[in-house]
């Protein structure tokens, strides 16, 4: 029994001698030791602050931008360039509508407007305007040459899409693509984002 608590007793010294440090090492041992849980400290306090106070979302800014002017009795359609004051001033409900929108909304090339009885709504591009600033194409619109830009489609695949649209009329949902002959699943999916249903 005694050479048994004489091996605990040994085991017990040589254990203590491997922990024992000189007093630097334990004050950088202290010090480390301190530094990990005021960071945890610190980030826990922060995440209570951001649940409680949380951050005000952006504001929306009108910086310069182009618009499609489409229905006014007073401009003629095209694409003009405006910035806020003159927007502001000039056309008080487009830039309403315009700084209304949520950043995502916001083309940040350029916007269609719809002037109707004065009252300007937000439209799809035309599908040549569309082409022009690399927008979504919209397919129930677009003409054979505009077609031929989206990717994989040639003249007679854009050729098909206009006379499936003419003998069964506007495409209701994207997916109705398949079933043109020449577009299939992974042609559909290189398209799929370029192409709007209006």
């Amino acid at each position: 029994m005694k050479k048994n608590s004489h091996k605990e007793e040994n085991s017990f010294h040589a254990s203590y001698q491997t922990l024992k440090k000189s007093p630097s090492e334990n004050i950088l041992i202290f010090l480390f030791m301190a530094a990990i849980l005021l960071s945890l400290n610190a980030l826990s306090t922060y995440r209570d602050f951001l649940q409680q106070n949380p951050l005000p979302e952006p504001a929306v800014t009108i910086s310069d931008t182009y618009v499609w002017l489409v229905g006014s009795s007073e401009i003629p359609e095209g694409l003009y360039q405006f910035n806020p004051e003159k927007l502001e001033k000039q056309f008080p409900e487009m830039y309403s509508l315009l700084s209304k929108q949520t950043p995502n909304n916001i083309n940040p090339l350029v916007t269609g407007v719809h002037i109707d009885h004065d009252t300007p709504r937000m439209v799809t591009l035309p599908p040549q305007v569309a082409n022009i600033f690399f927008q979504p194409i919209p397919i129930n619109r677009a003409g054979k040459n505009i077609l031929t830009s989206l990717p994989g489609i040639g003249p007679a695949l854009a050729e098909r899409i206009v006379m499936r649209r003419n003998q069964y009329g506007p495409f209701r949902s994207k997916e109705e693509l398949l079933q043109i002959t020449g577009i299939g699943p992974k042609k559909f999916a290189a398209l799929v984002e370029n192409i709007t249903i209006d």
